[in-house]
């Protein structure tokens, strides 16, 4: 099995920011940086994805895989380390207008959705993945998988479809 990641809640106001990742430190001389981020988004390509660091908006110019499980990323007019050294452990927020960009089996990422409400009456509180699966808490203690059994998006919105089959 592998490592199970837990996700906390978005704590940003109106949930219309998401956190994506963290930045780490810088990698060579030409404006690169790790970024550590939700493992949901890592078969994306995220070259030109607008993000907001420090309460500023930035575009991620380039995005390349970089050994296993880590990530590369070089923001638009940042060219040297001395540029990006101020953004190392930085967290890196994405937009609720991203939502239709990530999209996997029909669903997008389940952190645009924490404490939402669902068919009126069930919450999300988090969701975690285990080996390839991802799984959401509702309500305080349901556990569910999040995929088209249970899940579907239309019209912007998420909606749980067998939700009688939660006692």
């Amino acid at each position: 099995m592998k490592k199970v990641l837990i996700h906390q809640s978005n704590l940003l106001t109106k949930n219309t920011n998401f956190i994506l990742g963290v930045l780490g430190k810088p990698h060579g001389l030409n404006g690169y940086m790790y970024l550590n981020h939700d493992v949901y988004f890592r078969k994306y390509d995220l070259t030109d994805l607008e993000v907001i660091i420090n309460d500023s908006e930035y575009i991620m110019q380039s995005f390349k895989p970089h050994l296993k499980d880590r990530y590369l990323v070089q923001f638009k007019g940042f060219e040297s380390i001395n540029d990006i050294e101020k953004f190392r452990n930085k967290n890196v927020y994405i937009t609720s207008s991203e939502i239709s960009r990530f999209m996997n089996d029909d669903l997008p990422w389940p952190g645009f959705f924490i404490k939402d409400t669902l068919n009126s009456k069930y919450r999300i509180d988090n969701y975690f993945y285990a080996d390839d699966l991802i799984f959401l808490t509702i309500n305080d203690d349901i556990v569910i998988p999040y995929n088209r059994e249970f899940f579907k998006y239309e019209d912007r919105k998420l909606q749980l479809t067998n939700f009688d089959l939660i006692k």
